[in-house]
């Protein structure tokens, strides 16, 4: 089931942070750790990417921002495409459950990869402001 779930935020901001729906990190200034829309000196809020140096078709961070930090669901990849860290944020901080997968290429075993995820969770307060 967690499998399916992460496969389905995969999907959804694959599908809604490409570079026709997205600003690019890149065209952002940050100011104290602030994502500033340079024209108008305003805090940017909206979907970002990132795409990879190397690979200017290939997407390094797709997230949102709000009011210029960090807020919603963040995916970042590897370069081959797997997911390298995912999880959420509420105005700027970390939420709710984070996993890492360090290693860019998955085992051969369904088993290693899911004690992989287990061990490499982080879990943060809820996003919802709950204990």
């Amino acid at each position: 089931m967690r499998a399916l779930r992460t496969l389905l935020l995969v999907l959804c901001l694959t599908a809604g942070c490409t570079q026709d729906s997205a600003r690019s990190l890149s065209e952002l200034t940050v100011v104290d750790s602030l994502y500033l829309d340079p024209a108008s000196g305003e805090a940017y809020s909206g979907r970002v990417v990132r795409l990879f140096e190397h690979d200017s078709t290939a997407v390094q961070i797709a997230g949102t921002l709000l009011e210029g930090v960090w807020d919603g669901e963040m995916i970042v990849y590897h370069p081959n495409g797997r997911v390298r860290y995912m999880g959420s944020f509420v105005d700027g901080e970390r939420c709710g459950p984070w996993v890492e997968n360090a290693d860019s290429v998955p085992t051969e075993s369904v088993y290693e990869d899911l004690v992989r995820e287990v061990e490499s969770m982080g879990l943060y307060p809820p996003c919802d402001g709950t204990s």
